[in-house]
């Protein structure tokens, strides 16, 4: 939507000071005559050769998806937000509840489980990982995913500050998500099962 910016010309108004004087006697009278006011002359508007803007814009409404299109998006949509709510968790920069609207079951249980296990040990991560998911297949409302999970960045240290990452650790290793389709989630579906492959996903 175009805007239109309305310029306010400010008028302003010149007044005319008169000056009044007298000297002399009764014999010595002076008259001063009324001083005259010339309107200013206003030149008449000309044709101008501007053409009028043109604030008319076209929009074109993005197209429509198909169903199955469409649970491809939710899907891609709710595992990008559960592994973002699971990396915050895992740093301490929210609740695991945070992944409460992405997952239930098995996925949800095994991560609640998993951080309550490191605070017990005293070991703190660090680091946000990236996920990008490969393949997607929708059978009802049940799918499969698979997507590549980058870990390079993220760490674990314990209570004195040296890492428990095993040098053996893929920085890109493969996952296998299921998911369960529910009104009751957050964007459609629900991530009920997570599973690490450990394989490299260039393998």
């Amino acid at each position: 939507m175009s805007s239109t910016r309305v310029r306010l010309a400010s008028l302003v108004a010149a007044g005319v000071l008169s000056l009044f004087g007298c000297a002399g006697g009764l014999d010595d009278e002076r008259t001063t005559p009324a001083p005259t006011t010339v309107a200013p002359s206003r030149p008449e508007p000309g044709p101008t050769s501007e053409e009028p803007a043109d604030d008319v814009q076209t929009t074109t409404a993005p197209p429509e998806l198909s169903a199955e299109e469409q649970d491809q998006a939710d899907i891609v949509e709710t595992l990008l937000a559960y592994g973002h709510a699971l990396d915050r968790a895992r740093i301490g920069e929210d609740s695991i509840e945070g992944i409460y609207p992405f997952s239930r079951d098995t996925a949800r249980e095994q991560w609640v489980t998993q951080l309550m296990a490191y605070e017990a040990q005293g070991i703190t991560l660090t680091g946000m990982s990236e996920l990008q998911v490969l393949e997607i297949s929708v059978d009802g409302g049940t799918a499969e995913a698979k997507a590549c999970v980058d870990v390079s960045q993220v760490d674990a240290v314990d209570a004195n500050g040296d890492s428990v990452i095993s040098e053996e650790r893929l920085d890109r290793t493969l996952k296998d998500f299921v998911l369960e389709r529910d009104d009751s989630a957050e964007v459609g579906w629900y991530v009920v099962e997570d599973t690490n492959r450990n394989e490299p996903c260039d393998g």
